[in-house]
Order: C-alpha cells, then structure tokens, then sequence
C-alpha cells in the first residue's frame, strides 16, 4: 500500500497577532505616559493644578489685564487638600455654596431620585429640619411616664414618618465619606446663619432648637437608647456636635434644662481617644480637652458631684 502522504500545517498566525498586539499596547501606553508627563526620565511639572478639598469653591484664574475677565468659579466634589487662598472668602457666601453643592450633589444620586421626589433636596431637608424644629423631644421629667420614653424612643419616626427615615438613611449610607465634613458645615452655618443675608438657603437651625436635640442625646433615655442603635462613628459625631451645642447656650445663660456636660466630655475625650476612625480626631480632642479644662475650673471636678448628679436625673429635675 502506498504510504499516505501528510501535508504540512499552515502556521497558526495567533501567536503573530498576540505579539502585533502587545506591541501596539506597549507604543500607545508610552504614547500616553510622555504626554501626561509620568515617564520616570520626564520632570515633574513646576505648577501642578492643586487638589481641592470637598465642596471647595475655586476660581480657575484670576482676572487678567489683557481681557479683564474672570472665569466661572468651579465647585468640587474632589477629596485631597486645600491650596491656601490669597485672600480671606465671605463666610456667609462659602458656606451657602457648600451647602448648595452638597443637596446639587444629592439631586444628581439615582438612591435619591428613586423616592420620587417633587423638590429639590434641598428644598425636601428644609421641610425636615423644620418639622424637627417644631416638633421637640421630651428632655425633662421624661421618666415620670413611661409613654412619654416610649414617644421619646421613636420621636424621629413619629415625627417624619416611614419615608423620610427611610430616605436619611439610605443617604447617611452611601454618603459615609461626607457626613463627617457635612455635620462641621451645617454647625458652622448655626452660627453664622443670624448674620448671613443669603436668601438662597432657607435653612433656619436656631440655638434654642439644637439646644432640645441636644438635651435629647445627652440627657434622656430615648435619646440614648437611639445613640445606642446607631455606629459608633455617628454616635461619636452627634454627641460631638450635642456638647458644642450645650456649651454654646452655656456661653449665652440659654441651658434652661441645667444640662452638666462635664460627664458626657470626659467620656467622650476617652472614647475618641482609642479610636482613630475620625477623619479630624486632633480637632474633635483639642476643642474637647479646651472644653473640659475650662468646665473643670469654672465648677470643679466632676467626681464632687456624681452623687448629686445621679440623683436629679433619677428624679427627672434640671441639673
């Protein structure tokens, strides 16, 4: 029989065209590389465009001579740092676009637009604050009925509904990295907001409203008992905020319930002292110790009056 005859195979060109490919990749990657200046043989560049902190408003230029115009100031989302500023911005004004910018930032969110909003956020958390406003908790005598810590224990669900606590949640989630920065500009506009002729932010956050939320965290079981449910990073950050609040009615003889704080800030200071989850722990401690040194040679320690403290907040009585 006649041996059968084998025809030779064409080379696979796979191996041709993997090589063409990476080939190709390799020429585009250094293409990109020299023209975004990362080569390691390139110098980095001497005026890099700064980062920007979160909800920074920065001009892109300054007004130059030849055309006398100024661009559109931008506003940022962006984390990193600040370049300082060559001059001091209106408070009022940089708040009130922070502010802005963070509800703008809400409106553009899909988990917001799902709850079907007729308003702007904005508009929508203005209504919040003012139904918590007109609606306070119960601070004193609170256990002098059981009904009323019950109230006290569901105060925000009461107040604003399935819905809204649904909503503040689902922000408070997927908005973690800017609670902490949003929390330091919405005290900041407490304060400053009597002064401040802005009529774009309707946002009224009065001391004597703060002051009954405050007393609620600190000084009631309801209050705790919702402190409780929640994260120690939002615990941390509403007690926080509640002591500031407290102090500040101190400063202006407005603590009519007589809440001491001097327990609540040596807790606190040791609380955020062996954690390091707060992006500005330093700050939060330097403005606590300030605080208690202060409290503590106006009224003296606060272990003279553990008994007597105890007491009134069995019986339900102002501090």
């Amino acid at each position: 029989m006649p041996e059968m005859q084998h025809k030779p195979q064409k080379p696979s060109p796979v191996p041709l065209l993997t090589f063409l490919a990476v080939i190709l990749a390799a020429i585009l990657f250094m293409v990109w590389a020299y023209l975004s200046g990362t080569l390691p043989w390139q110098p980095p560049p001497e005026n890099g465009e700064p980062q920007v902190s979160w909800l920074v408003k920065e001009p892109e230029t300054a007004e130059t001579p030849e055309t006398g115009a100024k661009e559109e100031a931008k506003l940022h989302l962006t984390p990193g740092e600040v370049s300082p500023s060559p001059a001091e911005p209106d408070e009022c004004l940089q708040t009130a676009d922070k502010i802005l910018l963070f509800f703008e930032h809400l409106d553009g969110q899909n988990y917001v637009r799902d709850y079907g909003l007729n308003e702007a956020t904005i508009d929508h958390f203005t209504g919040i604050i003012n139904k918590l406003i007109a609606n306070p908790p119960v601070v004193v005598r609170e256990t002098d009925d059981l009904f009323a810590i019950l109230k006290n224990m569901a105060h925000f669900f009461r107040v604003l509904g399935p819905r809204d606590i649904l909503l503040i949640k689902d922000v408070l989630m997927h908005e973690r990295e800017l609670i902490e920065p949003t929390m330091a500009l919405f005290y900041r506009w407490s304060k400053i907001v009597g002064r401040c002729d802005n009529k774009d932010i309707k946002i009224e956050l009065p001391l004597a409203g703060l002051y009954e939320y405050a007393g609620y965290f600190l000084h009631t079981l309801g209050g705790q008992s919702y402190l409780f449910r929640r994260e120690l990073f939002f615990r941390t950050l509403i007690r926080y905020y509640s002591i500031l609040v407290i102090d500040r009615a101190n400063s202006v003889d407005a603590n009519r319930y007589g809440i001491d704080i001097r327990y609540t800030l040596d807790a606190l200071i040791e609380e955020i002292q062996g954690n390091s989850f707060l992006e500005n722990r330093e700050e939060y401690l330097e403005n606590l110790i300030r605080l208690q040194e202060a409290y503590q040679a106006q009224y003296g320690s606060r272990n003279a009056d553990h008994t007597m403290q105890a007491q009134a907040m069995l019986s339900g009585a102002p501090l």
